[in-house]
């Protein structure tokens, strides 16, 4: 009976945000009365609404969408955040795979359109927070296809055939603004009706939909300002609007304060606390979560895929992916060099992880760093005299005068790290060998975190300032904003406000604190500065290198096994109307430029 109890609490508790993989029966099996009239039929209904959230978590795919298998082709891959291992095939920029999500939309406008007839059955309370998830959901269904296309149909009322004709029903495209517009409304008409009750997990709430208004006004303020308005506006939007949209990112960013939210700060130790920011679910930094559970059937592969190579667990993988050395030199130079720029020797390559801050080790883990117990084993070959021979191996079975050439874990052997590095960020640090398996990962996905919405505040604060607004001391806010990540993060305090007047300082902060968590690309579409920081790259390896006459360590860059230089082509800044709608409906049409 106790276990039966378990499994009940575990399924309630995954059935919003968590009910990612549950066969939800189709609606037209049942009419409105039965859904309608009563709790449970209201609760099915938004179980279908959260489901179908664009959370880009680890599921997703730049390919294949938000539920595929393969967890391996994320956008850390576009971004340069993380490269894959040899079994992957994840190189170069891809764009997106056609979202979609008009029966989604349909689905939130039945409701906000059906349920008040049956007001009556329930409070008001009820009713209205029912009404406002789904004004919230359709914001974020919108968010997700206007921040990938632009300018697309919207469509606020249920369509139906043959009441309408099929001419009706081949809607045409709005304008960019215009779309941006109705998300920023249906987000003020859900923290309007949404009340304050933080209590259920991966619910929204009114703090929720103002964290989104947040995220996706700045968006739209950096598209204003930064990107170019085409095709009589169906992309891009007019400069003269950026202050507003800033304005409204900031004041949400604001409202989310009132919900008591604040950087995780339970652990003293700087890098555990940080690793424990993903891992704690009553964390005072969690306002949207999309939660996973095992006994639920709702688990994920993230462990079995991204695990140190000698770490892998009954199914094998591992090393799906690995963090670069450009992304760890985002938090500043690797201090292995001198000032000749000659390699300064080590006594053992955990030597190096003393200087480096909290944060970037509670993201990467490092050679020679210590999880679950082992110590990461990496090494890039032996020196016989440096410079001079060098022994390389793709396998860690070979050895030279007794000693492993290459690392258990790499560099470059057969699912073994390629870069040097491996992922720490979300690594459940208290598995054991048989949980890193295949769908047996339980991590909950932090959709929106307060740090976020810290940054969303500095930066639109910043570009306020910049724009010459000054009815708020919006420079002093952003500095204080900046350093609470910073005190947090156990990284060096920002000591004058003037340093804010670079808009990249913010925009680096952003990069550190949400690395692998699926934001970089976005930022780089909005900033317009995906094909400056990703365009011509050759991403490095980096790894220790054992000196035998010296009996010391050196760490050395090196050229990538698979050599693949990244391009960025200029129309993945949008993406182009997927070929089988407009075959559906050439309304559609124009598509995007440069398609």
């Amino acid at each position: 009976m106790k276990k039966i109890k378990y499994l009940l609490v575990t399924f309630i508790a995954v059935l919003f945000i968590g009910c990612n993989e549950l066969d939800i029966p189709p609606m037209n099996i049942v009419g409105d009365k039965e859904v309608f009239t009563n709790e449970a039929g209201v609760t099915a209904y938004m179980t279908r609404l959260y489901d179908a959230l664009p959370i880009e978590s680890f599921t997703y795919t730049r390919s294949n969408g938000f539920k595929f298998w393969v967890i391996f082709d994320g956008l850390g891959h576009n971004t340069g955040e993380y490269m894959g291992s040899d079994y992957v095939y994840g190189w170069g920029v891809r764009s997106g795979f056609g979202y979609w999500n008009y029966s989604d939309i349909r689905n939130a406008n039945y409701l906000i359109e059906t349920l008040p007839k049956y007001a009556s059955n329930f409070n008001e309370l009820q009713l209205n927070n029912w009404l406002g998830e789904a004004y919230f959901a359709r914001a974020y269904y919108y968010f997700g296809l206007v921040k990938r296309y632009g300018g697309v149909p919207i469509i606020t009322a249920v369509q139906n055939y043959p009441e309408q004709s099929l001419d009706e029903l081949k809607v045409s495209r709005n304008k960019e603004d215009e779309v941006w517009t109705q998300i920023g409304a249906d987000l003020d008409k859900a923290i309007e009706m949404l009340s304050a009750d933080k209590s259920i997990i991966g619910r929204s709430n009114k703090y929720v939909a103002a964290a989104l208004k947040s995220r996706a006004m700045l968006y739209a303020g950096t598209i204003s300002k930064y990107g170019t308005v085409q095709l009589n506006g169906l992309v891009g939007i007019p400069r003269d609007k950026a202050v507003s949209y800033f304005k409204k990112s900031f004041e949400s960013s604001k409202l989310v304060e009132q919900g008591g939210y604040a950087l995780y700060r339970k652990n003293a130790d700087k890098i555990q606390n940080f690793v424990d920011v993903f891992f704690d679910n009553t964390s005072s930094e969690n306002i949207l979560v999309k939660q996973y559970s095992y006994a639920a059937g709702v688990a994920t592969d993230y462990d079995a895929f991204y695990a140190a190579h000698q770490m892998t667990g009954p199914n094998g993988w591992g090393s799906a992916i690995n963090p670069t050395i450009e992304l760890v030199e985002l938090f500043g130079k690797m201090p292995v060099e001198d000032a000749s720029g000659k390699p300064i020797r080590f006594n053992k390559p955990e030597d190096l992880l003393g200087s480096l801050e909290p944060r970037l080790r509670a993201s990467v883990l490092f050679p020679g760093e210590t999880f679950r117990g082992q110590k990461i084993d990496v090494q890039g070959g032996i020196y016989e005299t440096y410079p001079g021979i060098l022994h390389a191996e793709g396998s860690s079975d070979v050895l030279w005068n007794g000693m492993r050439v290459m690392g258990l874990s790499g560099l470059g052997n057969n699912n073994g790290t390629f870069t040097g590095f491996h992922m720490r960020k979300y690594m459940n640090y208290k598995a054991t060998s048989a949980d890193v398996a295949l769908g047996k990962s339980e991590q909950d996905w932090i959709a929106i975190r307060y740090a976020e919405i810290l940054l969303n505040r500095a930066e639109a604060a910043c570009e306020l300032s910049m724009d010459g607004q000054n009815d708020v001391n919006y420079m002093q806010d952003a500095f204080t904003c900046i350093n609470d990540i910073r005190d947090r993060a156990g990284a060096k305090l920002l000591t004058s406000v003037s340093e804010l007047s670079d808009i990249n300082v913010v925009r680096l902060e952003r990069r550190k604190e949400l690395a692998f968590e699926n934001q970089t690309w976005w930022d780089l579409l909005r900033w317009r500065t995906a094909d400056k920081v990703i365009d011509h790259n050759h991403y490095k390896t980096f790894a220790p290198y054992y000196v035998y006459d010296e009996a010391k360590y050196i760490f050395l860059k090196g050229k990538h096994k698979i050599d693949v230089e990244w391009t960025f082509p200029l129309q993945l800044y949008y993406e182009p109307i997927p070929a089988g709608e407009i075959s559906k409906n050439e309304n559609l049409l124009p598509n995007n430029p440069l398609y």
